[in-house]
């Protein structure tokens, strides 16, 4: 019977043992999915199991959680256009649309509204509706200026 020599014996079983090492390592990642997917499985039948005896001893279960609502977006321009000539800001805080806003977000609109030249500051206190909207100034056109031949010493134009 003829022996393999030494060094490739091991090579070859070095090779078998990664292979093995694979597989073991396949099946004990199985195992895990296994055992996280029955945890939570268990999870769900102890909650299930602690609402049953609550239950049973006469106690109510809470009232399921109110996801918290979305407010609806606002027509500021429509707002705008239903305010009153001259206003405060407590008229805005009466509309039926703007007043379910914080003070904070009527007054960051009425700033809005004035950087955008719609309000100004009225005498007695308050906001007064502009009469048109500041127009951006326009730029004059350049001219330009129209470059000249330099005249010829000798040569001048007749005047006539």
């Amino acid at each position: 019977m003829v022996r393999p020599a030494k060094g490739r014996a091991l090579s070859v079983l070095a090779g078998k043992l990664g292979l093995i090492r694979r597989e073991v390592q396949d099946v004990l990642r199985g195992l895990k999915r296994e055992i996280l997917r029955r945890e939570k499985e268990l999870a769900a039948l102890k909650a299930e199991y602690a609402q049953a005896s609550d239950l049973l001893r006469g106690k109510t279960p809470p009232p399921p959680s109110a996801r918290r609502r979305r407010s609806r977006s606002v027509d500021w321009g429509h707002v705008f256009e239903s305010l009153p000539a001259a206003f405060g800001l407590e008229a805005l805080a009466k509309h039926p649309v703007a007043g379910q806003r914080p003070k904070s977000h009527l007054y960051a609109i009425v700033s809005r509204w004035k950087k955008e030249g719609k309000l100004v500051p009225a005498a007695g206190g308050g906001y007064r509706k502009a009469d048109r909207r500041p127009s951006k100034p326009k730029r004059a056109a350049r001219v330009k200026a129209v470059k000249t031949a330099p005249a010829a010493a000798g040569s001048e134009t007749p005047t006539a």
